[in-house]
């Protein structure tokens, strides 16, 4: 039956988490449990859409605003909105500049800062100059929290180290800032600035809220998901005739 299918895929996904959370170690640990649970949330991006959208960058970012109920996912960073304003300094952006940058100095005096603080879509387009979409370059919408986040986990997987400020804690359960500064070796102040950190707990809020959500989508729309993935023993996609 398909709802034990569903059952047993659920199953499977929540043994792995439970795995992934039973790992121990020292200065990598939380890097580490962190790539192997956004592969989770990956594969089960595959089990429910299987190959329906372009790009995995795309499947990752529609799971997570699907299933996972981050209420943040879609806010802006005010931080790195903040940041490319600094790059570009022509004077269409100095209204605001001048706004992003009072409100980050207000804000900077709290720690952790949560996303809650960001700005909304509709916020950073009444602040944008009229017909101008970019900043320094740069699509204001790929500062969402749920693009940084696909952000971050690239970084993870190619490069083995994370973008975010790392912290090992297991109080922590939502991503915030955190103000850091570095200093030189005279003990005076290089820069300061506000990093973003994803704690692990949030990836495993992530996958528990999902594991939930999923299973009832799964059920609705009457989807086996192991019919997703390729079990069989040719490792390579054989090319179709129409495509030779």
């Amino acid at each position: 039956m398909l709802e034990n299918e569903i059952h047993t895929y659920i199953e499977a996904m929540q043994e792995r988490q439970h795995s992934i959370n039973q790992l121990e170690g020292d200065r990598f640990l939380e890097s580490h449990k962190k790539t192997l649970l956004f592969s989770l949330i990956e594969t089960m991006g595959k089990g429910v859409y299987g190959n329906k959208f372009p790009s995995k960058a795309t499947t990752f970012e529609k799971f997570i605003l699907s299933f996972c109920e981050w209420e943040h996912a879609e806010r802006v960073s005010i931080q790195q909105l903040a940041l490319l304003l600094e790059l570009d300094e022509s004077s269409k952006f100095n209204y605001m500049r001048d706004k992003v940058f009072k409100e980050l100095r207000e804000l900077s005096e709290s720690s952790p800062l949560p996303f809650s603080h960001d700005y909304t879509i509709e916020q950073v387009k009444s602040l944008m100059p009229k017909g101008e979409p970019k900043i320094a370059g740069v699509d204001f919408y790929t500062l969402k929290h749920v693009h940084l986040l696909w952000k971050n986990r690239n970084t993870l997987v190619h490069e083995g180290r994370t973008k975010d400020m790392a912290r090992r804690s297991d109080l922590e359960e939502y991503p915030h800032y955190l103000h850091f500064t570095r200093w030189t070796k005279n003990l005076e102040v290089e820069y300061e600035v506000l990093k973003i950190c994803y704690p692990v707990n949030f990836f495993n809020s992530l996958v528990d809220t999902a594991l939930v959500n999923i299973r009832q989508y799964l059920i609705e729309k009457e989807i086996n998901p192991r019919g997703n993935y390729d079990f069989g023993e040719l490792w390579v996609r054989p090319r179709r005739r129409s495509d030779l």
